[in-house]
């Protein structure tokens, strides 16, 4: 039988059925090959890009690890023994409204030498190892020094750093700390303590004096603001630039101009920025240093180069010196616009006010100490856009002076304050030793009793010979009488010859009641207000202790009554930093104990001051 005759009428075409069959391959694959455009090939992308960002992730954790692992192998593990996190920290963070500012509990010195060896910025982000609320307590009269860095007491920097073996001050050695221990001495206000806030922040100048001011410091109620500064000044009065407005050269201004141009530098800057507070792995490559200060800085200084040459030859500079000059008029007189600005601030808020412009060694007629002979060879900071320093500054006090006088706004010039002392001054072009911030702080208090306490100053309150200001007296001085030393511990003149160290004198034990002293001969009459002792620990801190003087070495007098009140914590080890209420004249000194147990004497400094 013919298999067409049980068709439908319609007859098989195995050619139509075959193209039928390779159209549907050709679907199938037009389909799997969309699918796999679509679907297979972004998704296997997918999977290697995750897998990428799993293993950089995981790699880079494993780096941030290992990082943080090899900082605390670093001394500063010692130094952020309670919350290792904040050596991610910078110095210092942006503030938009007023540049920047302090990270608060950030350790702003790292001194290995001296007793307080590492020092701390407090919860408001001042250099001050105590908190500070915002509401004043009734019995506390506060005062705020503010500048920059030679008020914050930076020490020596730069290039000098290395000539002064890296010289630092301690808390108990800045201008702060000495206004406030000098005032209370006096106990100039019944009733109250005064305390003396150390709120300057390095590189500030008077723009960011005013705005931080009106934007923090004032909530706080001051009841007095001192303000050091001067030097922060030379960079915004020298910068060549046509279009310089003085609230926008900061440096958190300056990066953000960068970013907001989708400029590299600016974008890059403040990505490392982030990255360094935010890993471990960027903090142990830049070795802690403050990166926001550091990336700032060839930002700041590009765009005055770009108007500026810095060729000897004035004819190779783009703009000329009567341009120049022009500039430099316009610049100053914004300066003198912001003083007065931050002066009616200060006036509004009723908070009397003394601004002061600090020496600078390019400027200073002083003769040079033999170090500060090798600091000036440096010439670090000596030339500013193609400008010497020391005539620029110079003209800056001028006008500052000048317009001061002017507006009636109270101006302390200290820049010659050291022309008649052959003594160490200046730790680099700018920066003061402890010596020098003594006398700062010493001269600034008598402004304070004078104009603001209205006290009349005595003979004992001038400065007649700044040379003997600088004098330790305990140094050169011949020990009398001393404790029998027990076999491990060093001569005792060992405690007289430098600041605190790790070894002390240590006396053998002494019966009960069997008075410990020593006595000391500075070889002549002397006047002294000034004396500082550490001990060994807080158990070698005798419960009765005194100090007594004498100008014979057989009538005594007693000068310090020892007592837990003198007793600071500005140091790893106990000691008494004590000011006296008038100076007193004497040649031997004799600090004794004398308690109701068994003990010993365990020095590690004594030194004597005029």
């Amino acid at each position: 039988m013919d298999l067409t005759d049980l068709d439908t009428g319609h007859k098989r075409n195995p050619k139509s059925d075959l193209n039928s069959v390779k159209e549907k391959v050709r679907v199938d694959s037009k389909v799997r090959s969309i699918l796999k455009k679509l679907i297979i090939k972004p998704l296997r992308i997918l999977l290697y890009a995750a897998f990428l960002f799993g293993t950089v992730t995981l790699l880079l954790i494993g780096l941030d690890k290992a990082a943080e692992l090899a900082l605390k192998k670093t001394y500063l593990s010692d130094v952020y023994s309670q919350d290792f996190t904040m050596v991610k920290r910078d110095f210092t963070r942006p503030v938009s409204h007023y540049d920047y500012d302090f990270v608060p509990g950030v350790c702003l010195i790292h001194n290995q030498e001296k007793g307080n060896r590492f020092e701390f910025s407090n919860n408001a982000g001042f250099r001050d190892p105590r908190p500070i609320s915002i509401k004043k307590p009734d019995d506390e009269f506060r005062i705020f020094l503010t500048g920059g860095s030679t008020a914050f007491g930076l020490g020596a920097a730069g290039s000098a750093a290395a000539i002064t073996s890296f010289y630092y001050i301690e808390q108990r050695e800045t201008i702060s700390h000495v206004i406030e221990k000098i005032l209370n001495a006096a106990s100039p206000i019944p009733g109250k303590t005064i305390k003396v806030y150390n709120t300057a922040v390095w590189g500030y100048s008077y723009q960011h004096l005013l705005m931080r001011y009106i934007s923090k410091l004032r909530k706080y109620s001051p009841d007095l603001v001192i303000s050091l500064d001067g030097v922060n000044e030379i960079h915004p009065v020298a910068i060549p630039l046509d279009d310089w407005d003085y609230y926008n050269q900061g440096q958190y201004n300056a990066i953000l101009g960068q970013i907001f141009s989708f400029d590299a530098p600016g974008l890059s800057s403040y990505l490392t920025l982030w990255l360094k507070n935010n890993t471990f792995l960027m903090t142990l490559l830049w070795q802690g240093n403050d990166i926001f200060q550091n990336l700032e800085g060839e930002i700041r200084f590009h765009k005055g180069s770009l108007l500026y040459n810095f060729h000897s030859d004035p004819e190779k500079n783009i703009i000329d010196e009567q341009q120049r000059s022009e500039m430099i008029t316009r610049n100053m007189t914004v300066i003198n616009k912001v003083i007065e600005d931050y002066h009616n601030a200060l006036n509004t808020d009723a908070v009397p006010h003394i601004f002061a412009i600090q020496p600078m060694l390019y400027s200073s007629n002083k003769p040079r100490h033999e170090i500060e002979a090798r600091v000036e060879k440096t010439k670090d900071h000596e030339i500013y856009y193609d400008m010497n320093t020391g005539q620029l500054y110079r003209y800056i006090a001028r006008r500052m002076l000048a317009n001061a006088q002017d507006k009636g706004i109270h101006m302390l010039n200290l820049i010659d304050y050291f022309n008649d002392t052959s003594q160490w001054v200046f730790t680099d072009w700018c920066h003061l030793t402890a010596g020098a911030n003594y006398l700062i702080g010493k001269e600034i208090a008598n402004q304070i009793k004078e104009h603001y306490f209205k006290q009349r100053l005595t003979e004992q309150d001038m400065v007649r010979d700044k040379d003997l200001y600088f004098v330790n007296f305990a140094r050169s001085a011949k020990v009398v009488s001393e404790p029998k030393a027990d076999d491990t511990s060093d001569p005792v003149n060992s405690i007289l010859k430098q600041y605190p160290v790790e070894d002390s004198f240590s006396s053998v034990e002494v019966p009960i009641n069997t008075p410990l002293e020593l006595v000391l001969d500075m070889g002549q009459i002397s006047e002294i207000s000034r004396m500082r002792i550490f001990w060994g620990s807080e158990s070698d801190v005798p419960a009765k202790w005194k100090v007594e003087v004498s100008q014979d070495n057989n009538s005594w007098s007693t000068w310090i009554d020892g007592s837990d009140s003198l007793i600071d914590g500005l140091s790893v080890w106990p000691a008494m930093d004590y000011y006296a209420p008038k100076p007193v004249n004497a040649r031997f000194i004799r600090y004794s104990s004398e308690d109701n147990e068994v003990r010993k004497m365990v020095l590690k400094s004594i030194s004597v001051f005029r």
